[in-house]
């Protein structure tokens, strides 16, 4: 029996280290479109950010989405570049000038901290329950 009460809590254990949260904020996103001349998006292209105090290591890379458009968050006021280019060479180089930081609103991910009370007050159950039986069964082998 206490084999099983290990093995379970080394199961609860590992199962906590698993776990993704998350958390949504909300901000006035800076939004680039991109696209080509005759009005094609420049879609899944990838793309570099520089910060204004920073040229050599970008503050944010990716994939333009299948509107051609990046979107980032700064944190800085100042001149930031932006930097796209497609596989056969096309491309913009932008630099682009950010002068009021928005206010952050967040929301974090309840449902994890939920889950762990949860899990918390099942495992005081399963002790209990566990306890009762171990007890029971000892009365029952006194009475035989």
């Amino acid at each position: 029996m206490f084999r099983f009460i290990f093995v379970f809590f080394l199961i609860i254990h590992f199962s906590f280290a698993h776990s993704v949260q998350y958390k949504v904020s909300h901000k006035n996103a800076v939004v680039i479109k991109i696209f080509f001349a005759d009005g094609t998006p420049f879609s899944y292209e990838k793309f570099e950010i520089y910060a204004p105090d920073n040229t050599k290591i970008p503050y944010q890379v990716g994939r333009t989405d299948k509107y051609g458009r990046i979107t980032f968050i700064p944190n800085k006021v100042g001149y930031w570049t932006v930097k796209a280019f497609s596989e056969d060479g096309h491309g913009i180089i932008k630099k682009i000038y950010i002068d009021d930081l928005s206010k952050v609103s967040e929301s974090q991910n309840q449902f994890g901290y939920l889950l762990k009370i949860f899990i918390g007050v099942l495992i005081i159950l399963l002790i209990y329950w566990l306890l009762y039986l171990s007890a029971r069964r000892k009365r029952v082998e006194k009475t035989e």
